[in-house]
């Protein structure tokens, strides 16, 4: 029971690398099912070598948005669509393909927990359709190219992003979630329901 235990935590470290708090690690606990802590426990090496990667990507991302390259940072972004992409790309290239969907997977899911127990938490619909959906683009990257340095890895995120190949939230200048009509949403109804009016628009449209 300790070794599993350890195993879980190691698997806590390695989403810790998209920001959550002690009291969301714990939620994190909750939020995955049972089968999938086997698979955790199963798959240890892999955590592990996550984990590296992961804290690699961290690193790597916070650089380049302080390069000016990005608009903003903010959920829903192309900065937030590059890092997943980028995130699955080098997770395939450490662990392969079938793994890293998995993880991805799974912290999608605990999104979705953390809306059912969490009010006005930022998670929604849209949000997890674009990250899987980036987590793809990322994956799919990695399947084309193989293992490249880094700076042809982010020209070529750059030139999917560029080409609309990515998704992202429709939002206006300033950041304000859009309806189908291009009218704002307001964060404090479109953030306590899970299926609402934000949709995706594809990376290399500008609203």
């Amino acid at each position: 029971m300790k070794k599993y235990k350890i195993h879980i935590l190691l698997f806590l470290f390695l989403v810790s690398f998209l920001s959550l708090s002690a009291q969301d690690q714990k939620m994190l606990i909750k939020s995955i099912k049972f089968q999938d802590k086997i698979w955790v426990t199963v798959n240890i090496n892999n955590i592990k070598k996550a984990l590296i990667v992961s804290n690699h990507v961290l690193v790597k991302m916070d650089s380049l948005y302080k390069t000016g390259n990005f608009e903003t940072n903010v959920e829903g972004s192309r900065y937030d669509a590059f890092r997943h992409i980028y995130w699955m790309y080098s997770l395939a290239k450490e662990i392969g393909i079938d793994k890293s969907r998995k993880i991805g997977l799974m912290y999608e899911d605990y999104n979705y927990y953390i809306f059912n127990i969490k009010p006005l938490s930022g998670y929604d619909l849209a949000g997890r359709t674009m990250d899987e959906y980036n987590n793809e683009v990322g994956l799919y990257l990695f399947s084309k190219i193989g293992k490249q340095e880094t700076e042809e890895v982010f020209e070529n995120i750059k030139d999917l992003i560029s080409k609309g190949y990515a998704k992202i939230i429709a939002k206006d200048k300033n950041q304000n979630s859009l309806d189908k009509n291009n009218k704002i949403i307001p964060e404090e109804q479109w953030k306590k329901e899970w299926k609402n009016n934000r949709y995706l628009i594809n990376s290399n449209v500008v609203l």
